[in-house]
């Protein structure tokens, strides 16, 4: 991406996600993760960066969390978002796929950005899928620009093996891609799911997802 004469090269990176029956972890790459603990009603932000980490009681309610300045933010935006059923099937690896388009416009100021997503996913996999899809809708919830997509991501039937993403910013183009490599049942390392040590707490801030 070339954005304001800042160049972005391309990159891969490997992320993991973990799933039991009442807690979630969610590694996006090396610097950032989302664990969701049923068992303790809270969701976290990790930023390895800083060794920092916040929370969120849940469920989620972004009224009492939000402050007044993002709140007028928000007011000032206008998001909608749609998921369309192609109907399209498609072998990827092992699994079974079924073709799905998202469309999300964002406007501010009379400024739109719109982000497009094309998602793959499958029922051909060892995962409780309405477990996967609490989960999911918990990490929607908490993004502030998202929160009125739940009910259209739930159009969604089976698990991503396959997700392409574009968003177009002031004439520049931003894509990624990303696609799963194996999902494996086996039994999480200790600590998979708790706050590393020596990381410092810090306030939610739901903007910056931290």
């Amino acid at each position: 991406m070339t954005f304001m004469g800042q160049t972005e090269p391309a990159k891969d990176e490997e992320a993991s996600t973990w799933i039991s029956k009442d807690k979630f972890r969610e590694d996006d790459g090396q610097t950032r993760t989302f664990i969701v603990r049923f068992d303790q009603n809270k969701m976290y932000f990790i930023n390895h960066g800083d060794k920092s980490y916040s929370e969120i009681d849940l469920p989620i309610d972004l009224e009492k969390v939000l402050s007044a300045q993002a709140k007028q933010q928000m007011e000032m935006m206008q998001i909608t978002a749609k998921v369309v059923d192609t109907g399209e099937t498609l072998k990827i690896k092992d699994w079974n796929c079924h073709k799905y388009l998202i469309e999300i416009s964002i406007s501010m100021m009379g400024t739109s950005m719109p982000l497009k997503q094309e998602i793959w996913a499958t029922k051909d996999v060892d995962i409780d899928l309405n477990l996967y899809q609490k989960f999911s809708s918990e990490l929607v919830a908490a993004n502030p620009m998202m929160k009125d997509m739940i009910e259209e991501m739930k159009k969604i039937k089976g698990f991503p093996i396959q997700t392409k993403f574009s968003m177009n910013m002031m004439g520049a183009e931003m894509k990624s891609q990303e696609e799963v490599i194996s999902i494996e049942k086996k039994d999480a390392p200790a600590g998979t799911y708790n706050i590393p040590e020596g990381y410092t707490k810090s306030a939610y801030n739901p903007l910056q997802r931290r």
